[in-house]
């Protein structure tokens, strides 16, 4: 499938402002991007990593708005790989009553951002009774036998990608889970495993169905 690269600065721009803008109206911290080489993990475990960046929150939106023409938020605990700071996770809750909402990190300091996200959160119009954070690499992850919504901004490459499904697969299958992937350049890999219910193909956005 065709990645394409040709967005054009004036869509970039309104992307990054609604970004700015959701995120100072509550004064979220942990906006900034984090190197590679910033990364408070061991060298060995960061190798397939990538840079952490807040992905453009209007592409939750559109992801969402495709999820939802065939799933319904209810019937899904929300699970954000790679989630950062948290900001991504509170986004989701704030706008899409998923069941839950799980958000996980290799990174001590980002997912400590996220717990301060969050308690930020909890002055202001979010029910965070339902949100929780924690420390965790993808490639020992073993999930809880339930319907996933499975997001991911390539918090890492395929390699930990494949690893990550991998240990999971059969889980994934039997509970009927989705991906809701961002920049999905590892789409082709992916449908080794999964099948697309939508792409958009101008932002890059995937639903991948695991039933």
């Amino acid at each position: 499938m065709k990645h394409n690269n040709d967005i054009s600065e004036v869509i970039r721009a309104e992307n990054v402002d609604f970004n700015a803008t959701w995120i100072n109206t509550y004064g979220f911290v942990g906006k900034e991007i984090v190197p590679i080489s910033e990364l408070d993990v061991a060298g060995a475990t960061k190798l397939d990593a990538s840079a952490f960046m807040v992905v453009w929150l209007k592409n939750i939106e559109r992801l969402c708005g495709m999820f939802q023409k065939s799933y319904d938020c209810n019937d899904f605990v929300l699970l954000d790989v790679g989630c950062g700071s948290g900001i991504s996770t509170l986004f989701f809750n704030h706008k899409h009553p998923f069941k839950r909402f799980y958000g996980f990190d290799f990174s001590p300091k980002l997912v400590e951002m996220a717990e301060r996200n969050k308690s930020i959160a909890s002055n202001d119009d979010f029910d965070i009774s339902n949100v929780d954070f924690k420390v965790a690499d993808a490639k020992q992850i073993k999930l809880q036998s339930e319907r996933n919504a499975i997001f991911m901004f390539n918090p890492f490459g395929w390699e930990t990608m494949n690893i990550f499904i991998k240990n999971n697969v059969e889980m994934l299958k039997e509970t009927k889970s989705v991906f809701l992937y961002a920049n999905d350049i590892c789409i082709e890999e992916m449908l080794d495993y999964g099948a697309v219910v939508e792409r958009d193909d101008f932002y890059n956005l995937s639903l991948i169905s695991f039933s």
